[in-house]
């Protein structure tokens, strides 16, 4: 006898975002506002499914049509915030440099633009902050962070294209240890952003951005010791 599927029937959709997008628009933003304000606010621990649901009004059998848990909803609101965030910044400019000078200028540029948003939204600046919690979160983040990943493989490659970014080791490497440091810069701002003046904020990110530069320097770029 063949066995049942008790699967419960879900909205299409690889991620939740993708199957949220099956909700009319006003619907979709009322949930994920709602999931956007709890998480920012309480971190993802400490935000409740019931009240976000209460919050927008909806019931839990309709929410889990198209997420399967909490997790699976603070993935939805990462990935869209992360959305907001890549239409708001200019790497498309990177990508559009048609030599080293320019391409590096445009990424200190992009980075300037981060910076500057987070500054301007203290939700938006909170939510990033949950993104370190634990297990929990890193699990749920396993999505956003694909297309981010895949996002820097098209930098690094147009980098190497143009002699911005060494071309002499593995580009899977590269494209590896510049996420892995560009991660932790991320965690240190989340876990210090409180204490840090915007004007410092701006400095550190500044100075962070020029540390990633010279770990991918060309080789020739190199000062080599006497």
């Amino acid at each position: 006898m063949a066995a049942k599927n008790n699967a419960k029937p879900m909205a299409e959709g690889e991620t939740a975002l993708e199957r949220l997008t099956t909700l009319p628009p006003a619907r979709r933003a009322q949930l994920l506002d709602a999931a956007t304000n709890a998480f920012a606010e309480r971190g993802f621990s400490g935000a409740s499914m019931n009240a976000i649901l209460k919050q927008a009004e909806m019931s839990k059998g309709q929410v889990y049509y198209y997420v399967h848990d909490k997790a699976d909803l603070y993935s939805a609101v990462i990935a869209r915030a992360l959305d907001g965030l890549t239409g708001r910044i200019d790497f498309a400019a990177a990508l559009g440099a048609h030599d080293a000078q320019a391409f590096w200028a445009a990424l200190n540029a992009a980075f300037e633009q981060l910076a500057g948003l987070l500054i301007a939204d203290p939700v938006l600046a909170a939510l990033a902050r949950t993104m370190y919690e634990g297990p929990q979160t890193e699990a749920a983040l396993k999505a956003p962070l694909e297309r981010l990943r895949a996002g820097a493989v098209l930098l690094v490659e147009h980098g190497q294209a143009l002699g911005a970014i060494r071309a002499d080791m593995p580009r899977r490497l590269i494209v590896d240890m510049l996420f892995s440091a560009a991660r932790a810069l991320d965690r240190w701002f989340a876990e210090n952003w409180d204490a840090l003046a915007a004007d410092e904020a701006q400095r550190i990110n500044a100075q962070g951005l020029a540390m990633l530069r010279a770990m991918v320097a060309p080789a020739e770029n190199l000062s080599r010791p006497a």
